[in-house]
Protein backbone atom coordinates (compact mmCIF):
# COMPACT_ATOMS: atom_id res chain seq x y z
CA UNK A 1 0.00 0.00 0.00
CA UNK A 2 1.78 3.22 -0.85
CA UNK A 3 1.11 6.79 0.20
CA UNK A 4 -1.80 7.64 -2.12
CA UNK A 5 -3.69 4.43 -0.85
CA UNK A 6 -3.24 5.19 2.91
CA UNK A 7 -4.57 8.70 2.59
CA UNK A 8 -7.68 7.69 0.71
CA UNK A 9 -8.27 5.23 3.45
CA UNK A 10 -7.56 7.77 6.07
CA UNK A 11 -10.04 10.14 4.28
CA UNK A 12 -12.71 7.52 3.90
CA UNK A 13 -12.49 6.77 8.03
CA UNK A 14 -11.62 9.37 9.35
CA UNK A 15 -11.80 12.49 6.64
CA UNK A 16 -15.55 13.49 7.89
CA UNK A 17 -14.98 13.31 11.85
CA UNK A 18 -12.26 15.19 11.11
CA UNK A 19 -13.59 18.18 9.14
CA UNK A 20 -16.38 18.44 11.44
CA UNK A 21 -13.74 18.49 14.46
CA UNK A 22 -11.36 20.77 12.32
CA UNK A 23 -14.00 23.67 11.65
CA UNK A 24 -15.56 24.10 15.04
CA UNK A 25 -12.24 24.80 16.53
CA UNK A 26 -11.23 26.93 14.13
CA UNK A 27 -14.48 28.50 14.18
CA UNK A 28 -14.66 28.55 18.61
CA UNK A 29 -11.33 28.19 19.08
CA UNK A 30 -10.24 27.16 22.29
CA UNK A 31 -13.31 28.45 23.68
CA UNK A 32 -15.08 25.24 21.67
CA UNK A 33 -12.79 22.53 23.89
CA UNK A 34 -14.06 24.44 27.58
CA UNK A 35 -15.81 21.34 28.96
CA UNK A 36 -13.05 19.37 27.75
CA UNK A 37 -10.62 21.47 29.72
CA UNK A 38 -12.97 22.06 32.46
CA UNK A 39 -13.21 17.87 32.92
CA UNK A 40 -9.22 17.47 32.44
CA UNK A 41 -8.56 19.81 35.86
CA UNK A 42 -11.03 18.25 37.45
CA UNK A 43 -9.55 14.99 36.77
CA UNK A 44 -6.33 16.66 37.91
CA UNK A 45 -7.82 18.12 40.87
CA UNK A 46 -9.27 14.68 42.22
CA UNK A 47 -5.83 12.76 41.24
CA UNK A 48 -4.18 15.26 43.49
CA UNK A 49 -6.41 15.10 46.74
CA UNK A 50 -6.55 12.01 46.10
CA UNK A 51 -3.09 11.49 46.95
CA UNK A 52 -3.34 12.89 50.51
CA UNK A 53 -5.34 11.28 53.74
CA UNK A 54 -7.81 14.28 53.89
CA UNK A 55 -8.32 14.72 50.68
CA UNK A 56 -8.62 11.02 49.79
CA UNK A 57 -10.99 11.10 52.93
CA UNK A 58 -13.35 13.90 50.93
CA UNK A 59 -12.64 12.13 47.53
CA UNK A 60 -14.63 9.01 49.09
CA UNK A 61 -17.10 11.04 50.78
CA UNK A 62 -18.35 12.45 47.98
CA UNK A 63 -16.91 10.92 44.64
CA UNK A 64 -16.33 7.57 45.25
CA UNK A 65 -18.93 4.76 44.53
CA UNK A 66 -19.46 1.05 45.68
CA UNK A 67 -21.97 -1.67 44.16
CA UNK A 68 -23.29 -1.41 48.42
CA UNK A 69 -23.63 2.07 48.53
CA UNK A 70 -27.77 2.66 48.39
CA UNK A 71 -29.02 3.99 44.94
CA UNK A 72 -29.46 7.75 46.04
CA UNK A 73 -25.99 7.74 47.37
CA UNK A 74 -24.34 6.74 44.28
CA UNK A 75 -26.37 8.87 41.92
CA UNK A 76 -25.39 11.57 43.79
CA UNK A 77 -21.75 11.07 43.50
CA UNK A 78 -21.91 9.91 40.17
CA UNK A 79 -21.51 13.41 38.51
CA UNK A 80 -17.91 13.91 40.54
CA UNK A 81 -17.18 10.04 40.68
CA UNK A 82 -16.41 10.05 36.46
CA UNK A 83 -13.64 12.72 37.10
CA UNK A 84 -11.97 10.47 40.29
CA UNK A 85 -9.40 8.33 38.68
CA UNK A 86 -10.28 4.93 38.53
CA UNK A 87 -7.52 2.33 41.21
CA UNK A 88 -4.79 1.04 38.65
CA UNK A 89 -5.57 3.47 36.48
CA UNK A 90 -2.62 6.34 36.18
CA UNK A 91 -3.42 9.92 36.58
CA UNK A 92 -1.96 10.99 33.30
CA UNK A 93 -3.96 7.92 31.37
CA UNK A 94 -7.25 9.46 32.35
CA UNK A 95 -6.40 12.72 31.36
CA UNK A 96 -4.84 11.67 28.13
CA UNK A 97 -8.46 9.53 27.71
CA UNK A 98 -10.42 12.26 28.33
CA UNK A 99 -8.53 14.94 26.10
CA UNK A 100 -8.87 12.46 23.54
CA UNK A 101 -12.58 11.06 24.25
CA UNK A 102 -14.66 14.37 25.59
CA UNK A 103 -12.51 16.24 23.04
CA UNK A 104 -13.30 14.79 20.01
CA UNK A 105 -17.25 14.69 21.34
CA UNK A 106 -16.87 17.90 22.56
CA UNK A 107 -16.03 19.30 18.72
CA UNK A 108 -18.11 16.94 16.59
CA UNK A 109 -21.76 16.47 19.04
CA UNK A 110 -20.89 19.76 21.18
CA UNK A 111 -20.49 20.14 24.95
CA UNK A 112 -24.58 19.25 25.91
CA UNK A 113 -24.36 16.12 24.03
CA UNK A 114 -21.14 15.17 25.12
CA UNK A 115 -22.21 15.41 28.67
CA UNK A 116 -25.42 13.65 28.17
CA UNK A 117 -24.10 10.65 26.55
CA UNK A 118 -21.33 10.64 28.72
CA UNK A 119 -23.51 10.44 31.67
CA UNK A 120 -25.74 8.14 30.24
CA UNK A 121 -22.99 5.58 29.86
CA UNK A 122 -21.85 5.83 33.19
CA UNK A 123 -25.14 5.66 34.33
CA UNK A 124 -25.96 2.11 33.20
CA UNK A 125 -22.34 0.67 34.03
CA UNK A 126 -23.13 2.20 37.79
CA UNK A 127 -26.71 0.51 37.54
CA UNK A 128 -25.22 -2.64 35.85
CA UNK A 129 -22.81 -3.04 39.19
CA UNK A 130 -25.43 -2.83 41.53
CA UNK A 131 -27.84 -4.74 40.10
CA UNK A 132 -25.20 -7.72 38.57
CA UNK A 133 -24.10 -7.66 42.29
CA UNK A 134 -27.38 -9.02 43.85
CA UNK A 135 -28.62 -11.62 41.08
CA UNK A 136 -27.53 -15.32 41.65
CA UNK A 137 -25.33 -17.15 39.87
CA UNK A 138 -26.97 -18.36 36.30
CA UNK A 139 -29.21 -14.89 35.92
CA UNK A 140 -28.34 -13.35 32.74
CA UNK A 141 -27.19 -10.20 34.66
CA UNK A 142 -24.95 -11.86 37.32
CA UNK A 143 -21.98 -10.14 38.51
CA UNK A 144 -19.19 -11.85 41.13
CA UNK A 145 -20.01 -11.00 44.90
CA UNK A 146 -16.69 -9.42 45.00
CA UNK A 147 -17.16 -6.91 42.90
CA UNK A 148 -19.80 -5.64 45.56
CA UNK A 149 -16.80 -3.71 47.28
CA UNK A 150 -14.62 -2.15 44.22
CA UNK A 151 -14.62 0.85 44.07
CA UNK A 152 -16.60 2.49 41.40
CA UNK A 153 -14.97 5.72 39.71
CA UNK A 154 -12.94 6.88 36.68
CA UNK A 155 -14.31 8.43 32.76
CA UNK A 156 -13.40 5.16 31.18
CA UNK A 157 -17.11 3.94 30.72
CA UNK A 158 -18.02 7.30 29.32
CA UNK A 159 -14.96 7.76 27.07
CA UNK A 160 -15.75 4.04 25.35
CA UNK A 161 -19.01 5.07 25.35
CA UNK A 162 -18.05 8.58 23.73
CA UNK A 163 -15.83 6.75 21.27
CA UNK A 164 -17.98 4.06 19.38
CA UNK A 165 -20.85 6.69 19.22
CA UNK A 166 -19.05 9.50 17.38
CA UNK A 167 -16.75 6.87 15.70
CA UNK A 168 -19.84 5.36 14.23
CA UNK A 169 -21.84 8.38 13.99
CA UNK A 170 -19.23 10.00 12.03
CA UNK A 171 -18.27 7.38 9.53
CA UNK A 172 -15.28 5.77 11.26
CA UNK A 173 -16.73 2.26 11.50
CA UNK A 174 -13.89 -0.05 11.29
CA UNK A 175 -12.69 2.47 14.31
CA UNK A 176 -16.18 1.85 16.23
CA UNK A 177 -15.59 -2.02 15.48
CA UNK A 178 -12.90 -1.75 16.85
CA UNK A 179 -13.49 -0.21 19.93
CA UNK A 180 -15.83 -2.73 20.66
CA UNK A 181 -13.93 -5.72 19.87
CA UNK A 182 -10.78 -4.38 21.98
CA UNK A 183 -12.74 -3.54 24.71
CA UNK A 184 -15.01 -7.31 24.85
CA UNK A 185 -11.41 -9.19 24.39
CA UNK A 186 -10.01 -7.02 27.30
CA UNK A 187 -12.86 -8.11 29.17
CA UNK A 188 -12.71 -11.65 28.28
CA UNK A 189 -9.20 -11.85 28.87
CA UNK A 190 -9.36 -9.89 32.57
CA UNK A 191 -13.05 -10.26 33.64
CA UNK A 192 -12.77 -7.49 36.12
CA UNK A 193 -15.98 -5.00 36.88
CA UNK A 194 -14.50 -2.05 35.03
CA UNK A 195 -14.41 -4.08 31.79
CA UNK A 196 -18.03 -5.29 32.41
CA UNK A 197 -19.33 -1.44 33.35
CA UNK A 198 -16.91 -0.75 29.52
CA UNK A 199 -19.48 -3.96 28.37
CA UNK A 200 -22.44 -1.61 29.20
CA UNK A 201 -21.43 1.28 28.14
CA UNK A 202 -21.01 -0.21 24.50
CA UNK A 203 -24.37 -1.13 24.73
CA UNK A 204 -25.64 1.58 25.77
CA UNK A 205 -24.04 3.71 23.36
CA UNK A 206 -25.48 1.19 20.68
CA UNK A 207 -28.70 1.82 21.60
CA UNK A 208 -28.69 5.47 21.86
CA UNK A 209 -27.06 5.56 17.96
CA UNK A 210 -30.12 3.46 16.99
CA UNK A 211 -31.98 5.70 18.40
CA UNK A 212 -30.71 8.35 17.10
CA UNK A 213 -30.78 6.47 13.58
CA UNK A 214 -34.31 6.20 14.06
CA UNK A 215 -35.28 9.71 15.02
CA UNK A 216 -33.22 10.68 11.88
CA UNK A 217 -35.40 8.28 9.64
CA UNK A 218 -38.47 10.02 10.76
CA UNK A 219 -37.56 13.50 10.40
CA UNK A 220 -35.98 12.48 7.11
CA UNK A 221 -32.37 13.40 8.10
CA UNK A 222 -29.06 12.00 6.80
CA UNK A 223 -27.63 9.88 9.67
CA UNK A 224 -24.42 12.11 8.93
CA UNK A 225 -23.28 15.20 6.33
CA UNK A 226 -22.78 13.99 2.98
CA UNK A 227 -18.99 14.43 2.17
CA UNK A 228 -18.01 17.21 -0.16
CA UNK A 229 -17.36 15.86 -3.97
Amino acid sequence: MNNADIRRAAESEWGLLHRRAHARLRAGGAAALTLTLVSVCLVLLFAAADGFPGGADLVSRIGVIRATDPWHVALLRLPVSIFVPAIGLPWWAAVLLVLLAFGTAELTLGPWRTLAVGYTCSLVGTWYAHVGVSRPPGHLLHLPAEFAEVRDTGPSAAVIGLSLLVAWRFGARWTALAVALLTATITAVDPELAGYEHLAALVTAAALLLADGVARSAYGSPAVAPRPR
